[in-house]
């Protein structure tokens, strides 16, 4: 049975991923959090709009039932008030010189001021109640559920409706039974203070219905555009952030397999090349030779000149030993004044004769550090791959070949 690998994630972009998701929540949640109020202040607006009207009427009514009514020439076209007879009132007086003069109580008086505003800004009153004198201001299903409303303590209600010419916002407050209304409401036995009905207000709701969608149409403009900068800025800075940890993680990976002092590949490095040399050389039938080299009388040049000018040698011998190698040639700091060599592809003669010239190189050179002329040999041993060879063998048999040329005087190189 097989098994697919699963893609491995990258962390940074899971990163990213995840803070997109907190970043957008955000701005959606603050953008809407905005909408809703902006469209919560158009509301309120429009009550205190209606409210306004209806405190503006609730006052012409009461200046006009202060006066026990106001009466208006009778002009042609112009009908009497029918329901005052019921409640004992004539509506017309005659005057001395003919003039005919119709009483305008508070309820016509409304009803008229709402065919004014209706036709001048389509803004309409209505003055309705449980109980009627006039059946033309029965409660629509607004009014009654407003009127049971008030019934129930509230001191307004409002609420939008859908009509055939368009949305309208309707609103409505009571209407409080007061000395002057006694003079038409006695009959229905009010006391002073009841709630004898309520005055509705209807706004068309069309204007401000245009305004919510371009409010909404900028809440999601302006949304997108938040949206896209700080997401691009967050890429933005990630992807520099990524580029920093690469370099650093590149930074790290390379002080961990490189020598300090000399600059070259430490002993780690080196055992893991030469396992894989050592793999590749199997597999494809190549040759595979390794140089231990280590420098003569090393200790001689610290008592004498101090472990500075020491590190200065070493430092020197590697540079040297590097220029000399071929790009794909491995060296390294094996350890204290020891290095090792990796030769692939190499026949083994011309491992000995590169050896011989490193060693030859290195014993001619005058000085080795800045200041102080300071002259050093070095011994190499040299081990080529055989077919029983592994990499611990091959390593081992380098070692003793270093051994056997230091055991045979140093400055030299031998093949084992």
């Amino acid at each position: 049975m097989k098994f697919r690998s699963k893609r491995k994630i990258n962390p940074l972009a899971l990163f990213y991923l995840r803070i997109s998701v907190v970043i957008s929540l955000v701005i959606v949640t603050v953008y809407f959090g905005i909408y809703l109020r902006n469209n919560r202040l158009l509301i309120d607006s429009l009550k205190q709009q209606a409210a306004s009207y209806y405190d503006l009427i609730v006052r012409v009514r009461r200046w006009n039932a202060n006066y026990g009514g106001v009466y208006a020439e009778k002009r042609f076209g112009m009908v009497s008030n029918p329901y005052l007879q019921e409640v004992g009132i004539e509506a017309d007086k005659v005057m001395v010189d003919g003039t005919i003069m119709t009483l305008k109580n508070p309820a016509l008086m409304t009803r008229e001021l709402s065919e004014i505003s209706s036709e001048h800004n389509q803004i309409q009153f209505h003055i309705t109640s449980m109980q009627l004198l006039n059946k033309k201001n029965a409660p629509d299903a607004f009014e009654e559920r407003a009127l049971r409303m008030f019934a129930d303590g509230e001191v307004e209600a409002w609420e939008l409706e859908r009509k055939d010419s368009g949305p309208v916002f309707r609103y409505m407050a009571p209407l409080l039974f007061e000395h002057s209304c006694q003079k038409c409401h006695f009959k229905f036995k009010y006391n002073l203070g009841d709630i004898r009905g309520g005055i509705s207000v209807s706004i068309p709701f069309a204007p401000t219905e245009a305004e919510m969608v371009l409010n909404r149409r900028a809440i999601i403009g302006l949304s997108l555009l938040t949206l896209a900068l700080l997401l691009g800025s967050t890429y933005f800075m990630l992807n520099r952030l990524s580029e920093k940890i690469e370099a650093v993680q590149e930074a790290l990976l390379e002080a961990s397999i490189r020598d300090e002092l000399t600059g070259l590949h430490n002993r780690r490095f080196l055992m893991t090349r030469l396992n894989e040399e050592y793999e590749r050389a199997r597999r494809n039938g190549t040759a595979l030779g390794l140089l231990m080299i280590d420098v003569d009388h090393f200790k001689v040049v610290n008592d004498t000149y101090g472990h500075p000018a020491g590190d200065e040698v070493l430092r020197s011998i590697a540079q040297t030993i590097v220029a000399m190698l071929r790009e794909y040639d491995v060296a390294g700091r094996y350890g204290g004044e020891e290095f090792a060599v990796l030769l692939a592809a190499t026949s083994t003669p011309d491992m000995v004769k590169l050896a011989e010239r490193i060693g030859a190189k290195i014993g001619q050179m005058e000085s080795h550090g800045p200041q102080k002329r300071i002259r050093v040999t070095i011994s190499i041993g040299v081990a080529a791959l055989n077919d029983d060879d592994s990499a611990e063998t091959l390593l081992q048999r380098a070692d003793r070949a270093l051994y056997r040329a230091k055991d045979k005087g140093r400055n030299r190189t031998v093949l084992l």
